[in-house]
């Protein structure tokens, strides 16, 4: 699957997620009768942040795609916050929390799904499941689970990579396998935000930029400016860019029906 060119992370670029992909969320999409426009938010304290989606109710990613890709860059006749339901929606109830590893999110997205019937999830979880600096046993099932409960569902799971844990790397690395592993072999999309964070700042120079000074958390920040500057240095503002523009592609190729 290719990914996104982060050398200008700014403008959406054309592939970027593959046409099998496409033509699997399609499968997976064709039998949905839940929300239209109803997006998940499943993981931890990187996801039940604020800082994380929530600008997508309120606020406009449309106007910084600036190049012409082949897609609309907004809605025929709406904004995205009109389109994209659920962005403010936070807490255990959501099936996202602080401290939360993969058994808490089992335990939780079935009701989530259940009564929200959302068209997609956006899914990232591991973080604090390395905490032991491993990989804890169960967490490849776990994680295979957590999507299997999203197919069944018509709802199409989009798996995000961790972002870089100072002092964590090899436990990075590792859960990150496992997350592109399993989005490759089920040919399901995929933001690989750890990539995006290594992109924008090689080396180590995303500690205290992108991730905060606490090591482990994205940096805030004006979370919803993704020009090239700010996606060098609000970790939550990249975060949201990169899954917009997967989300994006959906809509037009895959939610509208094209």
């Amino acid at each position: 699957m290719s990914f996104l060119s982060l050398a200008n992370v700014a403008f959406a670029a054309p592939g970027q997620l593959s046409l099998e992909v496409v033509k699997r969320a399609r499968e997976i999409y064709a039998g949905f009768e839940g929300e239209r426009g109803r997006v998940a938010q499943f993981g931890d304290s990187i996801t039940y942040s604020m800082a994380f989606w929530s600008a997508m109710s309120w606020s406009d990613p449309g106007k910084f795609l600036t190049a012409d890709d082949g897609l609309p860059k907004t809605p025929p006749d709406k904004q995205w916050k009109n389109v994209i339901k659920g962005a403010r929606d936070k807490g255990p109830k959501f099936a996202n929390y602080s401290g939360w590893k993969i058994g808490n999110l089992l335990k939780s997205i079935e009701a989530v799904i259940a009564r929200d019937k959302p068209e997609a999830a956006l899914i990232m979880i591991g973080t604090n499941d390395i905490s032991g600096k491993k990989v804890p046993e169960g967490y490849r099932e776990g994680l295979e689970r957590v999507v299997g409960k999203c197919l069944a569902a018509h709802c199409i799971p989009i798996l995000n990579t961790i972002p870089p844990r100072r002092d964590h790397d090899e436990a990075v690395a590792a859960v990150n396998v496992i997350v592109r592993e399993i989005a490759a072999a089920q040919k399901l999309p995929l933001v690989d935000f750890h990539a995006a964070c290594l992109r924008m700042r090689p080396g180590k120079t995303w500690d205290g930029t992108i991730i905060s000074k606490d090591g482990v958390h994205p940096s805030g920040g004006k979370t919803n400016l993704y020009d090239q500057e700010n996606l060098k240095n609000s970790g939550y503002a990249l975060r949201n860019w990169v899954n917009f523009l997967v989300y994006r592609q959906l809509y037009f190729e895959v939610f509208t029906g094209k």
